[in-house]
């Protein structure tokens, strides 16, 4: 069994995942307080950038996904792209949304793509739709489809695929990650019809993310998507060989780099010292719950 890139090309796509702190503004009902409690603190700008600086990796395309907490919040937040975008690299962000259209519309300018994640919670959708419209980089949308608020969320989606031109509305399944001490991963209980919703999804818009993502996965020679291998319970990949340290890294609020998202295989160094693997690594985890990971390729 494997899975793998529909696109070959995406063998050469370098992935740095980076949760640059956990402050955040929001407080979501499934989000873990240790991604928002604001414990880590900003990083130092100077480690940030003379990383990036002297992350090179020949052969390779590199693409930088910082998350957080909130990351727009640290102030050296706009610099940061700059210097990403003058090594050469591609520069990409998870954002709630919540700064002022203003503050979009000019980091866009040293932004390859934008994803805002709609909490319910918080999200105004006139000013996400404001923000989306102002944008001048690819943007899209993780909706978070709560199951007790579902078709309320649908209603969300239908208003903002009406309200803007280009907003590439996705549907986000929700995972159980609210206790650092018991992480499940269980995917929320979801109804057939809900399930039904989800795999024929109407508000998704062709976007231009062949730069910042990795594309079309297939499972066996068939095209999947993230959201069939959760739903569908195809992402236990335990004993599998995986490309995870050859094809992304994480770098997580203190500065501590890691092969992937669960970071299988303990640390691999920190912002001012690391050793990059040069083999995969054999799968120990019963589920496979982050996208980043989902995406990479595995085989048994």
């Amino acid at each position: 069994m494997k899975l793998t890139y529909a696109d070959s090309k995406k063998e050469n796509w370098f992935l740095v995942s980076w949760t640059l702190a956990n402050k955040c503004n929001y407080r979501c009902d499934y989000c873990p307080s240790f991604l928002h409690n604001g414990s880590s603190g900003w990083p130092e700008k100077e480690d940030v950038l003379t990383f990036v600086k002297s992350f090179n990796l020949p052969g390779k395309e590199i693409c930088y996904r910082i998350t957080g907490g909130e990351p727009t919040h640290w102030k050296h937040f706009t610099e940061f792209a700059k210097v990403v975008k003058q090594e050469g690299h591609y520069f990409s962000f998870l954002t709630n949304g919540s700064q002022s259209v203003e503050y979009y519309k000019e980091i866009s300018k040293y932004t390859d793509g934008i994803i805002i994640s709609y909490h319910p919670q918080y999200a105004n959708v006139d000013h996400i739709a404001d923000v989306a419209n102002a944008i001048s980089c690819p943007v899209a949308l993780n909706l978070m489809l709560v199951p007790e608020q579902f078709n309320e969320q649908v209603s969300v989606a239908e208003r903002l695929y009406a309200l803007t031109d280009a907003l590439a509305i996705w549907p986000k399944v929700v995972v159980d990650k609210t206790s650092v001490d018991h992480i499940t991963n269980e995917v929320s209980n979801y109804t057939d019809e809900q399930k039904s919703i989800i795999a024929s999804w109407p508000y998704f818009r062709k976007l231009d993310d062949n730069v910042l993502h990795r594309g079309e996965l297939l499972l066996d020679e068939d095209k999947v998507t993230a959201n069939d291998i959760i739903i569908r319970e195809l992402n236990n990949h335990k004993g599998w060989k995986c490309w995870a340290g050859l094809h992304m890294i994480k770098i997580d609020m203190y500065g501590n780099l890691f092969r992937s998202e669960c970071e299988q295989g303990g640390p691999i160094g920190t912002l001012t010292s690391y050793n990059l693997p040069t083999q995969t690594i054999t799968c120990g985890k019963t589920v496979c719950a982050c996208l980043s990971d989902i995406y990479l390729r595995k085989e048994l």
